[in-house]
C-alpha cells in the first residue's frame, strides 16, 4: 500500500511538474488553459504577447524553445569557426547536434535581423562566449561584436569569406570609408626587397612610435619569408603576415611618392589578415590598430585619424595600460610589460596630436581619449629592444642625461612634450562645462609658469642618435625637428592671447603686443625651417607637418595684419623671405602629394596680398587699434563663401576649423585694408570668391 501510494505520488509530481513546463506565466495569471505549442501558445498569440515559461530550477522566465534556440545558435557559430579554424571547430554534439532544418532557420533569421554583419562581427561573437584565456581587462569585456563592426567600418575589413579585393569589387569604392586604394596587387617582396622595406621602417619610422619589438618581428618576418618560399604563404600565420605586411607598407610610404602604389597594395593585403589580430583582444590587438594609424599619418589615404586613436587608446584602458605595471599586472613577463606601455604611450601621444594640434577641442568638441590624471603608468625605459626579452631586461635602462641616447630617448622626450600640451589645453582653453581663465593678470601669471615648463622641456633636450643613414627619410628625433615642436608648442602657449577677446587692464594691450611679436617670431623661424628641411628630397611628409606649416604661415600673417608693432619691426625682406618660404615649402609638398594644392594656393593668394600692404605706404595702412575678435567660427562653409570653389571642399582636403578661421580673419583685414587703398590692384577680383 505504501509503495502504491509512494508510487502515485511520484506520478502526480511528474504530472504537475509537465503541467507547470507546458503552462506560460501568462495563461497561469490569467488562469486560462496552455495549449504548450512552439513557438508560442494560441492564447499568447491572440493576445500578442511575449509567451514565457518558468524554470523551476532556476526561476527564471525564458522563451519556451529556448534551449533549442541556444543549441541552433552554438551550431552555428561552430560552423563560422569551421571556415576559419577547423582544427577548433571540434563538433560538441555528436549524435545529438540539432538537425540541419534548426540550423538553417537560425541562420534565416539571424540573416534577416542584421544582413550586414561581417566576419570580424560574428567571429568576436564566439569569442565573447569564450573569454578563458584571453587578457585581463579593466572594466571587463566590452561589447566585442559593437567594437568589431566600428572597426570592420572604420578599416575597411573584408566581408565575411571575402579578400580585400573582393570586398572592393563587391561593395564599390563609394563603401570604403577609409578610401583605400585596392586596385593595385602586389606580391610578397623577395627578401631583399623585404629587407629594405623593413631598414626603412625601423631606421626612421620605429623610433617615433615605438609599439612594435624589433626582434620579435624579426622572428615573423622570418616565418613569412620561409613560407612564401614554400609556396604556402598563409602557413606562416595571420598574426605573422599582418604586422609584415603592415610594416613593408608603411616602410614603402617612407621610401617616397615612388613606392606608394605598393604601400597601398601591401596595407590591403594586412588588411585581410587583421580580423583574427583583432579577436585576441590583447596587446597584439592594439598594436595592430596603431599600425593603421600610422600608415594613415604617413599616408593620403586610409583610416580616420581620430577615429583609429581613439580606439587604440580606450582599448588601452580596457586592458589597464594606463595603470601602474608593478601594482596592477605583476604576473606578466618583462616583454609584455614594457611593449604594453610603449602602446600606450604611443596611442597617447598619436591622440594628443589629433585632439591638440590645433586645440580643436575648443571647436569641434573633441576631448582627450583620456584624462591625464587618470594615468598613473611611468614612462617607457630608455632601453633598445634586444635588450628586453620575455625573461627580463639584459641591460640597465638609461637613467641620466648624461649616459648615451638611444633610439628610444626622442620618444619619451617628446611624449613629455605632448604632457605639456595637455596642460595647455586644460589650463588655458574651454570646454562646454569649463570656463577658461577670464582674468587677464591670473591667465598671464599662469602662461608664464607654462612656459618656464616648455623650456625646461627644452632644455633638456638630449642628444640624439641618427639611426637613419646617410639619406634620412624622416628628421625625427633631429634637432630641427625639436626646434620646431618647440616653436608649435610656443603658437599653442600664446595664440588665444591674439584670437581671444581678453578684459581690459592697464597692462592688457602689452601682453598682447608681446604675445603678437613672440608669435609672429616664432611662426618665421618655422616657416624657415620647414624650407630648409623639404629641400633634401629623400625627406617625406605627412599630414601633421602640412597641418603645422600651413598654420603658422597663417599667423604669421595675421600677425602682420593685426598688430602695428608687428609691421613696425617687420622689415620687407624678411616678410618676402617668410612667404616665400612657406610658400616654397607647400609647393614642393603639392608636387608630391596633389591633395595639398589647395593649401598651396590658399597661402599664396593670401601672403601676396600681405606683401602688398607691407610694401605699401605706412600711413595707408589700417589702424590695428580694432578689437581682437572671439575665437568663435564667424564664417559659413557653404562653397559660395569660399575662394576657388575648391577650398573647404570635404571631398578634396580636410581644412580644419582653425585654418578657416585665419583665412577669414586675414580676409577681413585686407577688406579694410581695400577701404582705405582704392589702388590695391586686382583685389576685388580675389575677394569676389569669397562672397
Amino acid at each position: 500500500m505504501s509503495s502504491d501510494r509512494a508510487s502515485g505520488s511520484a506520478a502526480k509530481r511528474q504530472r504537475l511538474g509537465e503541467r507547470t513546463m507546458l503552462a506560460c506565466t501568462g495563461c497561469k495569471q490569467r488562469k486560462l488553459k496552455c495549449d504548450g505549442q512552439k513557438p508560442k501558445c494560441q492564447n499568447c498569440i491572440r493576445s500578442n504577447r511575449d509567451c514565457l515559461v518558468e524554470d523551476p530550477a532556476t526561476g527564471l522566465q525564458r522563451p519556451r524553445d529556448y534551449l533549442q534556440c541556444l543549441e541552433a545558435r552554438v551550431a552555428y557559430l561552430e560552423s563560422l569557426l569551421q571556415q576559419t579554424r577547423p582544427e577548433e571547430a571540434l563538433d560538441h554534439w555528436g549524435a545529438t547536434r540539432v538537425p540541419d532544418s534548426s540550423l538553417d532557420d537560425f541562420a534565416h533569421s539571424r540573416e534577416a535581423h542584421d544582413g550586414k554583419i561581417d566576419h570580424l562581427s560574428a567571429d568576436v561573437a564566439l569569442l565573447c562566449l569564450s573569454a578563458a584565456g584571453r587578457e585581463a581587462h579593466y572594466f571587463g569585456p566590452s561589447c566585442a561584436v559593437s567594437f568589431s563592426r566600428v572597426v570592420s567600418a572604420t578599416m575597411g575589413l573584408p566581408k565575411r569569406g571575402a579578400t580585400s579585393q573582393q570586398a572592393a569589387d563587391a561593395q564599390g569604392s563609394e563603401a570604403q570609408g577609409p578610401e583605400v586604394q585596392r586596385t593595385v596587387h602586389a606580391s610578397f617582396p623577395s627578401r631583399s626587397l623585404a629587407a629594405t622595406l623593413s631598414q626603412a621602417y625601423f631606421r626612421n619610422v620605429h623610433s617615433q612610435y615605438p609599439f612594435l619589438h624589433k626582434p620579435s618581428f624579426q622572428v615573423w618576418e622570418e616565418a613569412c619569408t620561409r613560407a612564401n618560399q614554400a609556396g604556402h604563404i598563409i602557413a606562416a600565420g595571420q598574426l605573422p603576415l599582418f604586422f609584415v605586411l603592415m610594416v613593408y607598407a608603411i616602410g614603402s610610404l617612407a621610401l617616397g611618392t615612388a613606392h606608394r602604389d605598393s604601400a597601398e597594395a601591401y596595407y590591403a593585403m594586412a588588411l585581410d589578415h587583421q580580423a583574427p589580430v583583432l579577436e585576441l583582444d590583447s596587446l597584439e590587438s592594439i598594436q595592430s590598430i596603431l599600425c593603421c594609424a600610422v600608415y594613415s599619418i604617413k599616408s593620403p589615404v586610409g583610416v580616420s585619424l581620430w577615429k583609429i586613436s581613439g580606439m587604440a587608446i580606450r582599448n588601452c584602458i580596457e586592458l589597464g595600460y594606463h595603470r601602474n605595471v608593478a601594482r596592477y599586472r605583476r604576473s606578466i613577463s618583462p616583454l609584455v610589460a614594457e611593449m604594453s606601455t610603449r602602446c600606450f604611450w604611443v596611442a597617447y601621444d598619436i591622440d594628443r596630436v589629433a585632439a591638440i594640434l590645433t586645440l580643436l577641442s575648443s571647436i569641434l568638441g573633441r576631448p582627450v581619449g583620456i584624462p591625464d590624471d587618470a594615468i598613473d603608468v611611468a614612462l617607457p625605459l630608455d632601453l633598445e629592444d634586444d635588450f628586453i626579452t620575455k625573461d627580463g631586461l639584459t641591460k640597465p635602462a638609461r637613467t641620466s642625461l648624461n649616459e648615451p641616447p638611444t633610439y628610444m630617448t626622442g620618444a619619451i622626450h617628446v611624449i613629455k612634450l605632448r604632457r605639456l600640451w595637455s596642460k595647455f589645453a586644460d589650463t588655458l582653453y574651454p570646454t562646454p562645462s569649463k570656463p577658461a581663465v577670464s582674468h587677464g593678470s591670473t591667465k598671464h601669471v599662469i602662461v608664464d609658469a607654462l612656459r618656464k615648463e616648455l623650456e625646461d622641456w627644452y632644455s633638456t633636450l638630449p642628444e640624439l642618435v641618427d639611426y637613419s643613414g646617410a639619406k634620412p627619410l624622416s628628421v625625427f628625433a633631429s634637432k630641427v625637428w625639436f626646434q620646431i615642436a618647440y616653436d608649435h608648442s610656443i603658437l599653442l602657449l600664446y595664440r588665444h592671447y591674439i584670437t581671444c577677446t581678453l578684459p581690459q587692464t592697464s597692462n592688457t594691450e602689452e601682453i598682447v603686443e608681446k604675445a603678437f611679436e613672440e608669435c609672429a617670431q616664432r611662426a618665421r623661424d618655422m616657416c624657415l625651417l620647414y624650407r630648409k628641411l623639404y629641400q633634401n628630397p629623400t625627406i617625406q611628409f605627412t599630414w601633421g607637418s602640412l597641418h603645422i606649416l600651413f598654420l603658422g604661415g597663417l599667423t604669421y600673417l595675421y600677425c602682420l595684419w593685426k598688430s602695428k608693432r608687428v609691421r613696425r619691426v617687420a622689415r620687407q625682406s624678411d616678410v618676402i623671405n617668410t612667404c616665400f618660404s612657406c610658400n616654397t615649402v607647400l609647393v614642393i609638398i603639392a608636387e608630391r602629394w596633389s591633395q595639398a594644392t589647395t593649401y598651396r594656393d590658399i597661402f599664396e593668394d593670401l601672403s601676396e596680398k600681405t606683401i602688398r600692404m607691407i610694401c605699401d605706404e605706412g600711413q595707408l595702412i589700417p589702424s590695428a587699434a580694432v578689437p581682437a575678435p572671439s575665437f568663435e567660427p564667424t564664417f559659413t562653409t557653404s562653397h559660395e563663401s569660399v575662394p576657388q570653389e575648391s577650398f573647404m571642399n570635404s571631398e578634396t582636403i580636410a581644412m580644419t576649423g582653425e585654418s578657416e578661421w585665419f583665412v577669414h580673419e586675414l580676409l577681413n583685414d585686407i577688406r579694410d585694408f581695400q577701404q582705405s587703398e582704392a589702388e590695391f590692384d586686382g583685389f576685388a577680383n580675389f575677394t569676389a570668391d569669397f562672397q
